[in-house]
């Protein structure tokens, strides 16, 4: 892994000259203050039965679902016709060395634009000393709790994108089923979550509980970690870069 240091560097350096990584946290930003505007404006209106920043964080898949296959899609994809990418493999740089640092890259960026977030809990306390003495509104572990849990979510998802734009040379299409996938990750697997309720296999119950992905947000919130939940996003990321490590080493013969 000695090159390793530098793909990453070199995959930094592009994230940064790209003007669609400025385009993704613009609507990353936009997107966020206005959810925490509404979600603060319900909040100061009706009295909550649960904390603010619990809401707020429920709301973390909608700019998620987005802004993921935005960072991703440029990972491997149109990248694939460049001159100075196939030539990259006629050295001593190994295919896991590029996935690991487009990954970690993208992620990076995934974690930075969430951890912005917090300036607006920051503004609000600088504005409002009453809103904070609020009981409900916010605590540190609410908020620690609910940014780990996106830290740990962002993992999959992220590896997801870097999947998908391992198999493609297209960034829209690799963008779109990005998107796709996400959103059937969450609806199929918060109906199969709801379903085993009722199911009277316990082992399903055990393993769909890390795809109630709302109840295990407002776990995390609440300072309750799952190790289930742990375990299945962590592995669930190493197998789908394993596979984009597979796809690359097909892709570049």
């Amino acid at each position: 892994m000695k090159n390793f240091w530098t793909l990453f560097k070199y995959e930094i350096h592009k994230l940064i000259v790209s003007p669609s990584t400025y385009g993704v946290a613009l609507i990353f930003s936009l997107s966020i203050g206005a959810f925490f505007m509404l979600i603060l404006g319900s909040y100061t209106i009706e009295e909550a039965s649960i904390p603010f920043a619990q809401m707020f964080f429920r709301c973390f898949f909608l700019p998620t679902i987005v802004m993921v296959p935005l960072i991703s899609m440029g990972s491997f994809s149109e990248e694939y016709k460049s001159e100075i990418f196939q030539s990259m493999f006629s050295v001593a740089v190994s295919h896991a060395e590029v996935v690991l640092a487009k990954f970690l890259s993208s992620y990076l960026m995934f974690i930075i634009l969430w951890l912005s977030s917090l300036i607006l809990f920051l503004a609000v306390g600088l504005e409002s000393k009453a809103i904070l003495r609020e009981a409900a509104f916010a605590t540190r572990f609410n908020i620690a709790g609910g940014i780990l849990f996106i830290c740990l979510i962002g993992t999959f998802f992220v590896s997801i994108g870097i999947f998908f734009s391992s198999l493609t040379e297209n960034q829209i299409i690799s963008c779109l089923v990005t998107f796709f996938t996400l959103v059937a990750f969450f609806i199929v697997g918060q109906m199969l979550a709801d379903n085993s309720k009722i199911s009277n296999l316990s082992l399903f119950c055990s393993c769909s509980e890390p795809l109630k992905i709302f109840s295990q947000m407002d776990n995390f919130c609440s300072g309750i970690v799952d190790s289930r939940t742990v375990v299945f996003f962590l592995s669930s990321s190493v197998l789908a870069l394993c596979a984009s490590i597979i796809a690359v080493q097909r892709k570049i013969k």
